[in-house]
């Protein structure tokens, strides 16, 4: 690096916990890849200990396009499925039985190896 520091170490991580997708009744494949990629790209980034990023985007799932929303920091990503976008992060974190929007399907990553 120009200062003369070194990149920071790679941040591997693992699937904690991967509900089945309601649409496909099996894991969210394309979820999967999508927290993979983000994954990989956080364990490059040198971002401090209260970094927090959050977004939406279209995943390709079979015939279908489902919307999910996603949030990551340096200690791990989510990611709800078939979520509208406008749907806030702090809506899907702790939802309980009665709320007003429940995700087809839930990815959570940790620290370790995500595979």
């Amino acid at each position: 690096m120009a200062d003369g520091g070194s990149p920071p170490g790679p941040r591997p991580f693992r699937v904690l916990g991967c509900s089945t997708c309601r649409h496909a009744d099996a894991p969210c494949r394309p979820g999967l890849a999508f927290l993979n990629r983000l994954c990989q790209a956080l364990a490059l980034a040198p971002v401090g200990a209260d970094f927090d990023i959050s977004g939406s985007a279209s995943l390709c799932c079979g015939a279908r396009l489902c919307p999910v929303v996603w949030c990551a920091t340096p200690e791990g990503a989510r990611l709800w499925g078939d979520v509208a976008p406008d749907v806030p992060v702090a809506a899907l974190r702790d939802p309980g039985p009665d709320a007003p929007v429940q995700a087809a399907a839930e990815i959570v990553t940790g620290p370790g190896t995500l595979h």
